[in-house]
């Protein structure tokens, strides 16, 4: 019964609230946009269309109108599904993730869905699971969300939230920013597969460092740069939660690395990707200075290899000069700018 009265508030509390976290301007916003804002690092620098010359023999300006409309093809556009649950003790977590729809208020995937051209679609899909997980199904292209995953980060929420005498609003920034960072990371996983990127490491650490260079880089007029610092943070809290600390040889044989260690390497690539303003990441103890002097090459190394492997992979309607993306990420941080909260009442 507490579950589902948790489970109850909180659903009707990410309803009234969507607005204010902007998804609905979100969607809105991507519904007008030409195309989806790239990465200062990611975009592909390409040259503006020329115009198919009028004096063109007329057996060659077929073929080049086709080549000018190859040139705008979208990416791939990927598939969102909610699977009702056989246990009973799942139907309140499958009614708030479908009345919510929180697969496409995911601002991440959001942006990537149709930005990257992809041998097939990535399916995203909810689903019991009989343990909590979240995970990429290679054989079916499928990214599954397990409601008993969902079930856990909407009870850990709310025990953060009462601990620290927060509001329901606290526990639904936990949630999502949770289910951002963990969503990017399967997609992650769903790249290095459908795509056959290289990768020299352990590709758990990679697509964690996937998913955090993309919450830091993509811009959105919606969040400040202050907001993505704080989702990210609450995401690094989740593996201190679930590391007990007690490790055995199953533990370091795993392909993860400790909870501890995702913790760590969160926190410097949040500070190394804009030392001056995330300093308070080092002088508040959460990353030693040790650690701290390397992270900013180690972060631009991180986000540079990464785009130099989705770059290649834009679709060609989304590609932009390096002018072009320079003025619409400037537009949306005036933007930005402007939706800030005023530190007096106006």
């Amino acid at each position: 019964m507490v579950q589902k009265i948790i489970i109850g508030v909180l659903a009707a509390a990410l309803i009234a609230v969507c607005s204010i976290w902007g998804y609905s301007t979100w969607q809105k916003q991507q519904a007008a946009a030409p195309a989806p804002v790239a990465a200062p690092a990611a975009a592909a620098v390409v040259e503006p269309a020329k115009p198919v010359d009028a004096a063109l023999p007329a057996e060659t300006a077929p073929v080049a109108a086709e080549a000018a409309a190859t040139e705008k093809a979208d990416g791939t556009h990927f598939t969102y599904k909610y699977v009702s649950p056989r246990s009973p003790q799942l139907l309140s977590i499958y009614n708030m993730a479908s009345e919510i729809d929180v697969l496409r208020n995911l601002p991440e995937v959001n942006q990537l869905d149709g930005w990257l051209t992809l041998p097939r679609p990535i399916n995203f899909i909810t689903a019991e699971c009989g343990t909590i997980n979240a995970f990429y199904a290679r054989d079916k292209g499928d990214v599954v969300l397990c409601y008993e995953m969902l079930d856990m980060l909407v009870r850990q929420g709310a025990a953060i939230a009462q601990a620290n005498g927060g509001s329901t609003r606290d526990q639904l920034k936990y949630l999502m920013a949770n289910l951002r960072f963990l969503m990017l990371h399967e997609t992650g996983h769903a790249l290095v597969d459908m795509l056959d990127l290289p990768q020299t490491g352990r590709e758990e650490d990679a697509v964690d460092q996937l998913a955090t260079t993309l919450m830091l880089s993509f811009v959105s007029a919606d969040e400040s740069e202050g907001d993505i610092a704080q989702n990210l943070q609450l995401a690094s809290n989740f593996f201190l939660l679930t590391d007990s600390g007690n490790h055995d040889m199953a533990t370091y044989a795993d392909e993860h690395s400790v909870g501890a260690q995702r913790f760590f390497n969160l926190q410097c690539m949040i500070y190394g990707h804009d030392p001056g303003k995330y300093l308070r990441i080092v002088t508040s103890g959460r990353l030693p200075e040790a650690r701290a002097l390397r992270c900013e090459d180690e972060s631009k190394q991180i986000t540079r290899n990464w785009m130099r492997l989705i770059e290649p992979n834009i679709a060609p309607k989304h590609r932009m000069t390096r002018e072009e993306e320079q003025a619409k990420i400037d537009q949306i941080k005036q933007k930005q700018v402007e939706n800030a909260p005023a530190p007096y009442v106006r």
